[in-house]
């Protein structure tokens, strides 16, 4: 499987915070579950499915351009793979922390 670069992922848990209620809303709605029970990689194509949904093809490319562009400071030369277990793992402990700054 071929995992997308980190920027791809950064931009759709963006999307998400910054539309925390509709997304997480339309989740429970749609099928009950808590977005932040899903895995990382189930998490970000469900994000990406909410997003481009109902958008016309020529809208979803733009989309998809914009989402898949290296930030100017990316650096990709002699860069290491994350195994899934590493960004399960980074991706669990920054959701913990936003959900311990949350509740207070």
């Amino acid at each position: 499987m071929v995992r997308p670069p980190y920027w791809v992922g950064q931009r759709l848990l963006t999307l998400a915070v910054k539309r925390w209620p509709e997304f997480h809303g339309t989740l429970l709605m749609r099928t009950g579950r808590e977005p932040l029970d899903l895995p990382l990689p189930s998490l970000l194509d469900v994000i990406y499915a909410w997003w481009v949904e109902g958008g016309t093809e020529k809208d979803v490319a733009k989309f998809r351009t914009a989402l898949e562009t290296p930030p100017a400071s990316a650096e990709l030369e002699g860069r290491e793979e994350w195994s899934d277990e590493e960004t399960d793992e980074s991706f669990a402990a920054a959701i913990g922390g936003m959900q311990r700054a949350a509740s207070r």
